[in-house]
């Protein structure tokens, strides 16, 4: 069975991710609250930024680390948003691609010392996305911005 298969609602919760910040302004997306460290510009460059780690980099090999310099730059929202579409594509053509039978091989080799298997890799993809989704909503909140019914 493929990735995209078992991780279908993946794709829905992106989607729902990216129509929720599509329409905000870029101060909407640079603003920050005093209790919380990070815009929610950041954290999208963020979640793009791991994509591009995991699954290009780790997954796939490619080497790249002056390419890491583009996520740390993206302060417009055009940039940023583009990221986003970039890193949903990758990552749509890696579930595409990759099958769930070998998911518990360790193969993926990190910064050359850990190895990972790709059960550990996806999820922790997945996870952190889940996790950063839910900082971008609760930052949304408190900017008594539109947040979607999840």
């Amino acid at each position: 069975m493929k990735l995209a298969k078992f991780f279908s609602n993946y794709f829905t919760v992106r989607l729902e991710l990216l129509d929720a910040v599509r329409e905000l302004t870029q101060g909407q997306l640079d603003w920050k609250n005093d209790n919380h460290p990070n815009s929610i510009g950041w954290l999208l460059a963020h979640i793009a930024e791991c994509e591009y780690y995991w699954i290009d980099v780790a997954a796939r090999g490619k080497d790249g680390p002056g390419d890491f310099e583009r996520f740390e730059k993206a302060q417009k929202k055009a940039d940023i948003l583009a990221l986003l579409d970039e890193g949903f594509e990758n990552l749509s053509d890696y579930f595409q691609e990759e099958d769930i039978d070998d998911w518990d091989e360790v193969f993926y080799e990190v910064e050359g010392e850990e190895k990972v298997s790709k059960r550990w890799l996806v999820w922790h993809v997945v996870e952190h996305q889940a996790r950063h989704r839910g900082q971008i909503f609760m930052l949304m909140r408190m900017q008594n911005l539109q947040v979607p019914h999840v």
